[in-house]
């Protein structure tokens, strides 16, 4: 068994997967629109930011999380982006599901992601 050989097949699957389809259905009625288009990239930026401040350390300042908080809100109002933003989430759960499917099949715990004094279930 050749393992790139699974690997592409994997990938094959994914491309057709019913996660992948409506991903990339959602994001093409977006990015057909020009307003909706701007306002993902904008609130995929703050996102970004937002997050990167956060895991350095930082707290970022009320003027942003304000603009990022209204930005969420006028996002809810739009259907195209909420649903491209659930279809996005449902493929995002596929991959990392597959990720640690993978790295559980070859020993490659996320020890970190357990709770003090958790113990896995490998162990047991």
């Amino acid at each position: 068994m050749n393992v790139y050989d699974k690997a592409h097949e994997l990938a094959r699957a994914l491309s057709v997967s019913k996660e992948y389809r409506d991903y990339k259905a959602a994001k093409e009625r977006i990015y057909q629109d020009e307003t909706n288009k701007k306002m993902l990239k904008d609130f995929k930026k703050r996102q970004f930011q937002l997050q990167a401040a956060f895991l350095s350390g930082k707290q970022p300042d009320e003027e942003e999380l304000d603009k990022f908080r209204k930005l969420s809100e006028l996002i809810q109002h739009s259907p195209a982006i909420s649903e491209f933003l659930q279809a996005e989430y449902r493929l995002n759960t596929l991959m990392s599901d597959i990720y640690k499917i993978l790295s559980e099949a070859v020993d490659m715990e996320l020890d970190f992601m357990q709770e003090d004094g958790e113990e896995g279930d490998k162990g047991k």
